[in-house]
C-alpha cells in the first residue's frame, strides 16, 4: 500500500478476516540492546553501492505494462491478501485497472472490500460510488469504516458521526484504530479532543501492546489534525526497549512518514543503521519501513537496504523490500522489480507491480492518487 494504511492496516483487517497474521518477525537479527538515542550525521545513507544500468525508456514502459497486467491478474488471486492488495495498486493507475477496483467491493472477503474502498475513494474513483455506499451497511465495521472514508473522499454525502461511535466506543483495538485513521484522513479538527479522550478510555482489557499501537493511531491522526502534542510521544517510539517492541517502534516509523516529521531524519538514518555489540543490526521490517519513511522524507538514497533484502529467503521482507523501491523511485531499481514480479509469492509479485506504477509516476513526475 503508497502510505503504510495499505501495508500495515490493510493486512490487519484481512488478519482479522481470515484469522492469520502476515507479519513474520527476523527473531535472528533483533538486536540484544536496545539502541542509544543518539543519531549520527546524516551522509553515510548517501554513501551507496554502484549503481546498475537503468533500462532505457522504453524497457522501462514495458515493464510498467507487465506490472498492470500483474496487477489485474493478482485481483484475481485465491488469497485474499494478494487481491487486497491488487486494489491498492489499482488506486494508483484508476483508469486503467478501476474494473479491479470495482470487483474488490464485492469480494467475499470483508478485508478486501475494506481496501478497494479505501483505495477507490483515494483515487476519487466516482464509478465506485454506488457501490461504496451500498457498503456503508456491511455486516464488518471494518468495511462499514471504510465506506464512509471513501464517500467522504468522493464528494459524496455522508455522514461521518458513527465514526466516534466505532472510536470511542466498546469495539475491538483494531477497529477503533481503523477509525481513528479515517478520522484524522477527514481532516475535522473539532476531532481532537475526542481523539485524545479516546486514547484512554475503554482500554483496561486489551493487551498492552494493541493498547499502545491504539494510542499511537490516536496520536497520529491527531497530529494530522494540527496538533503536534504527540509527536514526542511517536518519536520516542523509535527506540523499542525490548524485543517485543519492535512492532511499536516500526508503526512508530510508518507515521513519522506519513505525517512528515523532517526533525526525525537523523534518528531514522541512525536506527537504519545501528548495530549492536555484537554487530546486529536492528531487524529487517524495522530498516526497511525506515527507507520508505526517509524516502517520504524527501532523502531517495535509502534503497541500499532494498537492494540488501531484496533476495531474503523469507517472503515478506522481499515484499516490503519491493515496496521501498517503489518510494525511491530510481531508473536503475526496474530491473530489479522486473525480477521481483516473477516472485514465487504472489505477495512479493503484487507489491512489486504496484512499485513499478508508483517508481514510474514519481520519475516522470506524475501525481498519485
Amino acid at each position: 500500500m503508497r502510505n503504510r494504511i495499505f501495508a500495515t492496516l490493510g493486512l490487519a483487517l484481512l488478519a482479522a478476516a481470515q484469522g492469520c497474521s502476515s507479519h513474520q518477525a527476523a527473531k535472528s537479527t533483533t538486536p540484544a540492546e536496545p539502541p542509544p538515542a543518539k543519531p549520527p550525521a546524516t551522509n553515510s545513507v548517501a554513501t551507496a553501492t554502484p549503481k546498475a544500468a537503468a533500462p532505457s525508456a522504453i524497457k522501462i514502459s514495458q515493464i510498467r505494462e507487465r506490472a498492470l497486467q500483474l496487477i489485474e491478474e493478482s485481483g484475481n488471486s485465491p488469497d485474499g491478501q494478494v487481491r487486497g492488495y491488487a486494489c491498492d495498486g489499482a488506486s494508483l493507475v484508476p483508469n486503467r485497472l478501476g474494473d479491479t477496483l470495482l470487483k474488490g467491493l464485492e469480494d467475499p472477503t470483508p478485508g478486501v472490500r475494506a481496501m478497494a474502498s479505501i483505495g477507490a475513494g483515494r483515487a476519487r474513483y466516482q464509478p465506485a460510488a454506488a457501490k461504496i455506499h451500498s457498503l456503508t451497511n456491511d455486516p464488518s465495521p471494518f468495511v462499514r469504516i471504510s465506506a464512509i472514508y471513501g464517500l467522504n473522499k468522493l464528494g459524496r454525502p455522508i455522514d461521518p458521526t458513527p465514526l466516534a461511535g466505532y472510536l470511542t466506543g466498546s469495539e475491538p483495538l483494531q477497529v477503533r484504530s481503523q477509525a481513528a485513521w479515517v478520522i484524522g484522513e477527514i481532516g475535522n479538527r473539532s476531532a481532537i479532543a475526542m481523539l485524545r479522550a479516546a486514547a484512554v478510555e475503554n482500554i483496561a482489557r486489551s493487551r498492552p501492546l494493541e493498547v499502545q499501537i491504539f494510542q499511537l493511531q490516536c496520536g497520529e491522526a491527531r497530529v494530522k489534525l494540527g496538533d503536534n502534542e504527540p509527536i514526542e510521544g511517536i518519536r520516542a517510539a523509535l527506540f523499542p526497549a525490548r524485543p517485543e517492541d519492535f512492532e511499536l517502534a516500526v508503526l512508530a516509523v510508518q507515521i513519522i512518514g506519513e505525517v512528515k516529521d523532517n526533525r526525525s531524519m537523523d534518528q531514522l538514518i541512525y536506527l537504519s543503521e545501528y548495530r549492536d555489540a555484537r554487530g546486529n543490526p536492528m531487524p529487517p521490517e524495522f530498516r526497511l519501513a525506515c527507507a520508505t519513511a526517509i524516502a517520504k522524507l524527501g532523502l531517495d538514497r535509502g534503497s541500499f537496504l532494498a537492494d540488501e533484502y531484496a533476495k531474503d529467503p523469507n517472503p515478506t521482507i522481499r515484499q516490503q523490500a519491493a515496496s521501498v523501491y517503489g518510494y525511491t523511485a530510481q531508473p536503475e531499481h526496474f530491473a530489479m522489480l522486473e525480477t521481483m514480479m516473477n516472485d514465487p509469492s504472489p505477495m512479493v509479485r503484487v507489491v512489486a507491480a504496484s512499485s513499478v506504477i508508483r517508481a514510474h509516476a514519481r520519475l516522470t513526475g506524475q501525481k498519485l492518487p
